[in-house]
């Protein structure tokens, strides 16, 4: 596999605002009966790097909340949000992948610190 410079862009404050304020209202819109594309679609942010980073985590929201708690297979979910279970498959993947890289980079973080 190979080896990511992997780092978190920092949002300012109103960055921060924009996207819990963004997230909430998704994912209310879900609960609502849109489609995932249509909830996005519904919140206005012009800034089109950050309204693609919070469809990102919506999603990878969704499925964390509902495939691995609630233990909704990827194939309903993908039929609840009106998605390809191939868009659920990889937003799962690319999930995994920041999950593998924040906990290898906080590893490498304390080793060293402790070196």
């Amino acid at each position: 596999m190979p080896e990511f410079n992997f780092v978190y862009r920092e949002y300012s404050d109103e960055e921060t605002k924009i996207y819990e304020k963004a997230i909430k209202e998704i994912l209310q819109n879900i609960k609502n009966g849109m489609s995932f594309k249509d909830a996005v679609e519904n919140i206005q942010i012009d800034n089109k790097e950050l309204k693609a980073f919070i469809e990102d985590d919506a999603l990878k929201i969704l499925i964390a909340e509902l495939c691995y708690v609630s233990k909704i297979p990827f194939e309903e979910l993908a039929r609840m949000l009106g998605l390809s279970v191939e868009k659920i498959r990889q937003a799962n993947f690319e999930m995994l992948e920041d999950i593998e890289m924040t906990l290898k980079n906080t590893f490498n973080k304390r080793r060293k610190a402790d070196a």
